[in-house]
């Protein structure tokens, strides 16, 4: 490589970790595990205007909601884990009976009751993130823009707990061939290539490509102004996906998804210092193949599944819609933003690149591809340090985001401070 192309190399890889730092909306934002991140405002019409935004977040829990929207454990939002019918309906092994086949088929052999068979687990989720945004107006209201997640998961310490009942009637905790199970259950699980270890992972999430167009008019009569954008975009899957032989493994991005996503934001001036505004998007995924475990028994529930197939998984779209308040500049440079958000992501639904090799059916009656939905309602403090004429101007930021209810989610606030910079290069 000559002199001019490796310059040429270093002055991109060096563009790029600029500008991979105020656009910090639905890209890659909304996850089941924690709250949302404020949606943001309209875009600042201004002509050449940059700005690079970064924010550092965190937050940790204990508890999930269910199906129902009661309180649980982080790894029981899907439900119990039935490991009475674990066994069911597996395909056969070419190498022989194993051992754990003999065990997981007596099990199926147990009348049915109550909880017998079931255990529940339990950790504590938490995550850390590094958001990085750039965001460049051109002419005539356009603007493109990138931005980057960092993030970190992790599940510590995992545990379980026995649910069967503790009592005299038969099937219950001391049942002989349970009381085998639960002895040789990480040999059995080893057996099909899956554990239920603690679990850590660190990467970029997606990266998300943007273009979009806003207006800002200030010709009104009552109001101080109606500003508005509408933009779309392109999430690439550069995030680690999920890894289907750790059970509690989760993806850092969209699991290898490409994601389309159309936005819009609305803004309107009162009084000089308040600001009320609504946002609304939706994300469309694409179809990928993938290996991944399954369920193969209508009773099997929760996130160990022993069974593995090759599918074609359409993803379920991804709805959010909020409003927000702000008290602008109230004191000084200081803002108080108040917002919520509502979001929703549809049901996602697997078919086989093998038609007869699993029960279509039971496989998509599974609490894991089923929608969720999360409220959050956000808070956010900002001090803004432009001055008139200055071609610099600088911002700090804390905020909170609290998770006030939702379906099949980790109930993990997050808060943390952002830093910004806008430059205008025409003053």
């Amino acid at each position: 490589m000559g002199l001019g192309n490796r310059i040429t190399h270093i002055l991109i890889i060096f563009f790029m970790t600029i500008t991979m730092q105020k656009l910090l909306q639905a890209y890659d934002n909304a996850h089941f595990y924690r709250a949302l991140f404020f949606s943001g405002e309209p875009r600042l019409e201004k002509k050449h205007l940059s700005t690079f935004d970064t924010l550092v977040c965190g937050g940790s829990s204990f508890s999930g909601l269910d199906k129902c929207g009661n309180k649980t454990f982080v790894l029981d939002i899907y439900g119990a884990h039935n490991m009475q019918f674990l066994g069911k309906n597996l395909p056969k092994n070419d190498n022989g009976n194993r051992e754990s086949d003999n065990i997981l088929n007596q099990l199926l052999q147990i009348p049915l009751r109550d909880t017998f068979g079931q255990i529940s687990f339990f950790g504590e989720f938490s995550t850390w993130e590094i958001v990085f945004s750039y965001i460049k107006n051109f002419k005539k209201g356009f603007f493109g823009q990138i931005h980057i997640p960092v993030r970190k998961l992790e599940i510590f310490p995992v545990s379980y707990y026995d649910l069967s009942p503790d009592d005299q009637i038969e099937p219950n905790s001391r049942n002989l061939v349970w009381r085998e199970f639960l002895e040789k259950f990480h040999y059995i699980l080893r057996d099909f290539d899956l554990c239920i270890d603690n679990f850590c992972a660190s990467s970029i999430g997606d990266t998300s490509l943007v273009v979009g167009w806003t207006k800002n008019y200030e010709n009104t009569s009552y109001l101080d102004f109606i500003d508005g954008t509408i933009k779309g975009g392109i999430s690439l899957p550069t995030g680690k996906q999920k890894n289907e032989d750790r059970a509690f493994s989760m993806p850092l991005g969209y699991n290898g998804h490409i994601g389309l996503n159309i936005s819009g934001n609305l803004a309107l001036g009162l009084y000089e210092w308040v600001t009320m505004g609504i946002y609304t998007d939706v994300t469309f995924f694409n179809k990928k193949t993938k290996s991944r475990r399954i369920k193969t028994a209508i009773r099997q529930s929760g996130l160990i599944k022993l069974a593995k197939a090759n599918t074609t998984i359409k993803k379920g779209n991804l709805y959010n819609a909020g409003f927000f308040l702000k008290a602008d500049h109230f004191f000084l440079g200081l803002s108080f933003i108040f917002g919520y958000t509502f979001c929703q992501k549809q049901n996602d639904h697997l078919t086989f690149c093998q038609t007869d090799c699993f029960d279509r059916s039971i496989a998509n009656n599974d609490e894991t591809l089923r929608k969720w939905r999360m409220h959050t309602i956000h808070f956010l403090l900002e001090y803004d340090f432009t001055r008139e004429e200055h071609r610099f101007g600088p911002r700090i930021s804390a905020f909170y985001n609290h998770v006030a209810g939702g379906k099949r989610i980790i109930k993990t606030d997050t808060g943390g401070v952002g830093f910004g910079l806008e430059i205008a290069w025409n003053l």
